[in-house]
């Protein structure tokens, strides 16, 4: 099996040969390749070319596609700096005024934003180069309920949660950033890539009540997996080019370079600790959840087996960039034996930190690879 084939049968609940493996890792393989991140971010041959060298070098079954976390948001109008080589970062709202932010919401700045294009270029350039022999999972960075948050501003955000008469416009704000990261999951799915995620950590109980997280995040989410499952989209066949030359010298027709498919799978991403809301999550339906390291692994094993797949949940930090080899096997080996290899694409539970050591990541592979289901 290759590492597509791999990903989608483990979605689709099938048997694989080996446990698969994917990482949250745009900060290293930009690293890698030579580039800081303002090189990384603004052309979509070096985000391509980042992340396939650094999928092939290490022998991963898919590419997490994710330059930052601030795409949406500077699209829609916050204020966003780009450091050199730091990830761009959401630094001041559109407005203080709730309802000057919800009115300037409009989904259409999506497709017109450089860096949304650039970014769904990529995609189209790794879907071209290695589609359908490696799984390509596209970030549609945040959720609504985190969008809103980026574009109001956290601080206040986390201040009309606490006051009962900004409900409803709390409320107006994330059913508008629904609409814009709605449309951004199909954008990414026309564009090539073969699933999309999703960040809602501004939902995380590190920073939110598990009654708030039902009231302002679980009903976006839920209908986001409705949403998400009737759509149809053009999508770029990754056959097409490989099978033109084939099928011409056949007499066969050609594989068409399009192809409309309907629903799209996605993961949900929240950072932190996550015990006091695994089973809501679980609810929703999601094809995958990406867990961090901070959540009892067991339960979440318990939790989500048989509902979705889980990606991670080991620490990028502690573990991936400053741990040692021994730890790595250790903690690594620990995760498949709860999983029992099964429901799991393993991996960091969030991004790892561009100082990642090299030999840090080819011993998690090396373990997962050597990995024998019970």
């Amino acid at each position: 099996m290759n590492g597509f084939e791999r990903i989608s049968s483990v979605l689709c609940g099938g048997e694989v040969d080996v446990v698969p493996v994917m990482l949250h890792n745009f900060m290293p393989a930009a690293r890698e390749a030579g580039l800081t991140m303002q090189q990384f971010r603004s052309q979509p041959e070096n985000i391509a070319r980042a992340f396939i060298e650094a999928s092939l070098r290490y022998g991963l079954d898919g590419i997490l596609t994710d330059v930052d976390t601030a795409l949406e948001a500077y699209a829609l109008g916050a204020e966003v700096i780009f450091d050199e080589d730091m990830p761009a970062k959401v630094v001041a709202p559109i407005s203080d005024r709730i309802e000057e932010v919800t009115d300037k919401i409009d989904v259409g700045k999506l497709d017109k934003d450089e860096r949304i294009q650039i970014y769904l270029e990529a995609i189209r350039i790794m879907r071209e180069k290695v589609g359908g022999e490696l799984f390509i999972r596209a970030n549609a960075d945040q959720g609504a309920f985190s969008l809103a948050a980026a574009v109001y501003g956290i601080s206040n955000m986390m201040l009309g949660l606490a006051m009962p008469n900004m409900e409803e416009s709390i409320l107006r704000l994330i059913e508008r950033c629904y609409v814009v990261n709605l449309r951004f999951h199909k954008l990414i799915m026309e564009a090539g890539a073969d699933m999309t995620s999703f960040g809602d950590s501004m939902g995380s109980p590190d920073l939110i009540s598990p009654k708030m997280f039902q009231k302002f995040v679980l009903p976006f989410q839920k209908r986001l997996v409705v949403d998400l499952s009737t759509l149809t989209f053009p999508k770029p066949n990754a056959q097409s080019q490989q099978n033109e030359s084939v099928a011409q010298g056949q007499n066969l027709p050609p594989v068409p370079d399009v192809e409309v498919q309907s629903g799209i799978r996605t993961v949900c991403h929240i950072c932190g600790k996550t015990d006091r809301i695994l089973e809501l999550m679980s609810g929703c339906g999601f094809d995958g959840v990406e867990i961090d390291y901070k959540t009892n692994v067991a339960d979440v094993q318990k939790i989500m087996y048989g509902k979705s797949v889980v990606f991670g949940i080991l620490d990028p930090s502690g573990v991936f960039c400053f741990g040692n080899e021994a730890m790595i096997r250790e903690t690594t080996q620990n995760v498949l034996d709860i999983f029992q290899g099964r429901g799991l694409v393993i991996g960091a539970g969030c991004a790892l930190p561009a100082e990642t050591p090299s030999e840090n990541i080819k011993t998690f592979v090396k373990t997962a690879r050597n990995y024998r289901f019970r």
